[in-house]
């Protein structure tokens, strides 16, 4: 059998660099979303995950490949081929000491002979193969149930199976259906689409009833926690519930703590379809599918991990409130709770910056926005191509994860769970092939750099490329430069996320919090809280218990939140938290980086039709926009003819005709051969400078400038 190594993003596994150690089984901490591949084949399709602790090795199984990986850490992982294991949307459980796995819509049950191998043989086989999002679940009693459900309008059900035969025992058991009045995690908005599985074919409406789908049994100090996911992997609020009994085959009662786990705010959303484990600690954790997005139209699925815990109560709740922010690895966690965030703060977000080119709208700002669905681009990806960012101060930072895009690439994007063919991999590359090829410096002055990241020869296509330091690095500057894209992309990056500490950083709880529940939906709420001086952001917890806020949201940017999560029946109780890094804030000079306001342009007489200004314009009509600090404007490409320089639907500012003799010379230092006066500028009454123009000849055409003067 082959075996690979697999890297989750959790593993960081080719970060060797100064500053990163070369020994990569030793990291502490990872940051959502997470990578998954298999040698160095382009990104795993990170789809309805499925873990489980087997003979002391974690074994973790996705969706649609004939393989699955085993760990001793949750870090360092094993891919494994096994051609005759079930594959599609797969259930794997221990059963007497062995492992068995059955398929969505399958009839077939298998068991792994040597799972280390990849060795399956078939033992058994269902009477219906209409069990959808099957989930196989071994009570401690020794019975064996099958949980199913994956539709809008179908129950979730189950049904005992015969532990010899693995048929049926009798006919599957309703269990609960959707219920979007009640339930507001549930309701399919269409403001949440993130891309349309109906392309185009037909819109969402208002209210649709959800995907319940994904069922999962855990069972946790006796009781019975059946797990679901709505509402589908197109919608920012993907996301998981629970139903508790004292039974496996119910009645199930519905939590009203749910959701359990939901994240529709951050650079990471979405958190559905997945399976909640104990690790070897004890602790529990749940495991997620979520939305992917890459280059431009690329979209699929990936993988997210939160903290899961069982209050006193027996209530099971997660904490996502700085879920795609550093967290520790299983085997650093604490013991008991959900709280697992190392306290490491966001240093990067929407701080000043500096790039060597930007492509189109492809913003530099984007790159720091916290949103998975924008992204920065370079002109080019030629090696040299920077993106810096300015963090306002000496910051010791800790981690730098880097999630990168792929703008302008020679084939279709896929992202890491491509909506490629079910079982369909994407082409490997050869043995010579180079995914994103960068090194990281920092500096405390901008003047003298440190490299601590150096990748010129990766192998592995790392979309969240997560690098933990060893040693914190003190740095103010932080550079990432292109060393070589892949499938001749541009540089890109969606998003340069530090995370690190500062002497003033802190956190605080906001004190008046107004809070506006719909009377006509209860499932709705408005807040409202009074801004914190030089806060970052906020994360607004929520619970139905006053020492139970286990839902939460992240908020960056505003002060109010809309929410449609809540459950109609219950009461609930709020607490805004503000989070501040202790580093001034950067305010964009919106005069200076996209103009003040006034456009100048340049444009042909011809034939087309005519304009505000009453002549008529040719198609090749050029646009400037005036800048603050900005003294020269050139329009090139003047060939001979009658052109009109005005500034846009306003007034001609110069008009005239350009002959072949003022355009062309073929000297090495052309002078000027048309000068002009165009207008005194000026603020309020204070004459600050005069716009000239002048026109410049080439050797094959010629062009105008456009100037201040004092």
């Amino acid at each position: 059998m082959k075996h690979y190594r697999l890297l989750i993003a959790l593993a960081v596994a080719c970060a060797l660099s100064a500053g990163i150690s070369a020994n990569a089984q030793t990291r502490h901490t990872f940051a959502n979303p997470l990578d998954v591949l298999v040698g160095h084949e382009r990104g795993l399709r990170g789809g309805e995950p499925v873990v489980l602790i087997f003979q002391d090795d974690y074994y973790l199984f996705v969706s649609h490949r004939k393989g699955y990986f085993y760990s001793k850490d949750f870090q360092n992982w094993t891919y494994v081929d096994a051609p005759n294991y079930p594959a599609g949307v797969v259930s794997v459980v221990e059963f007497n000491g062995e492992l068995i796995g059955c398929s969505m819509n399958n009839r077939n049950v298998y068991k792994a002979i040597d799972p280390k191998k990849g060795v399956w043989e078939k033992i058994g086989e269902l009477s219906s193969d209409r069990y959808g999002d099957a989930n196989l679940f071994a009570d401690d009693d020794g019975r064996l149930y099958l949980y199913f459900g994956w539709s809008q309008i179908m129950p979730f059900q189950v049904v005992e199976l015969d532990t010899k035969t693995f048929k049926e025992k009798s006919a599957p058991k309703p269990l609960f259906f959707s219920d979007i009045k009640n339930h507001g995690f549930e309701v399919r908005k269409p403001e949440d689409v993130i891309y349309s599985i109906f392309n185009g074919r037909r819109e969402y409406n208002p209210e649709e009833l959800p995907w319940i789908e994904g069922p999962w049994m855990t069972k946790h100090n006796g009781k019975y926690y059946l797990q679901y996911a709505a509402i589908g992997l197109e919608f920012i609020s993907y996301s998981h519930g629970v139903y508790v009994s004292d039974s496996p085959t119910g009645p199930f009662t519905y939590s009203e703590h749910n959701p359990l786990t939901f994240k529709t705010s951050g650079f990471q959303v979405g958190a559905g379809h997945g399976s909640t484990f104990h690790d070897k600690k004890g602790n529990l954790w749940t495991i997620c599918m979520i939305p992917a997005h890459y280059g431009e139209g690329g979209r699929g699925s990936e993988l997210a991990i939160f903290p899961t815990a069982v209050d006193k109560d027996g209530v099971m709740y997660s904490d996502t409130g700085y879920g795609d922010y550093p967290q520790y690895y299983p085997a650093d966690r604490k013991v008991g709770g959900a709280d697992n965030y190392t306290g490491w703060k966001l240093l990067s977000y929407k701080k000043r910056t500096e790039v060597s080119s930007t492509s189109g709208n492809y913003l530099p700002v984007n790159a720091l926005d916290e949103d998975f669905l924008t992204c920065w681009a370079a002109e080019t990806g030629d090696p040299g191509e920077y993106f810096m960012v300015d963090l306002g101060g000496i910051a010791s930072v800790n981690a730098i994860q880097i999630n990168w895009d792929h703008i302008g690439a020679q084939q279709a994007a896929r992202p890491a769970g491509g909506m490629g063919a079910p079982g369909a991999a994407p082409a490997a590359p050869g043995p010579d092939t180079r995914y994103q090829c960068y090194e990281v410096s920092v500096s405390p002055d901008g003047n003298f750099w440190t490299k601590v990241i150096s990748k010129p020869e990766n192998n592995l296509e790392l979309k969240h490329d997560y690098n933990e330091f060893d040693t914190p690095v003190n740095a103010r500057y932080i550079k990432v430069t292109n060393i070589a894209t892949y499938d001749n992309a541009k540089f890109s990056i969606k998003d340069l996320r530090v995370f690190g500490t500062t002497p003033n950083m802190k956190t605080s709880k906001v004190a008046d919090v107004k809070v506006v529940r719909n009377p006509q939906d209860r499932r709705e709420a408005d807040l409202l809280w009074s801004p914190v001086p030089d806060a970052d952001g906020y994360v607004v917890r929520y619970g139905i218990e006053p020492n139970k806020l286990y839902n939460s949201y992240i908020v960056y940017g505003k002060n109010t939140l809309y929410m449609h999560s809540l459950n109609t029946g219950p009461e609930y109780y709020f607490e805004v938290e503000a989070f501040d890094d202790g580093l001034p804030t950067y305010q964009e000079n919106t005069l200076a980086t996209l103009g003040s306001g006034a456009e100048i342009q340049i444009a042909k007489r011809g034939d087309g039709p005519r304009g505000n200004s009453g002549y008529r314009q040719a198609a090749d009509t050029k646009i400037l926009m005036l800048k603050d600090g900005v003294d020269e404007y050139v329009f090139d490409d003047i060939d001979p003819g009658n052109w009109v320089l005005n500034h846009s639907y306003g007034p001609v500012l110069w008009a005239g005709q350009l002959t072949e003799k003022e355009l062309i010379s073929n000297a090495a230092n052309p002078q000027p051969t048309v000068t002009a006066t165009l207008t005194l500028m000026g603020v309020g009454t204070e004459i600050t400078n005069t716009l000239m123009m002048k026109v410049i000849p080439g050797k094959e055409k010629g062009k105008i400038v456009v100037y201040r003067t004092k």
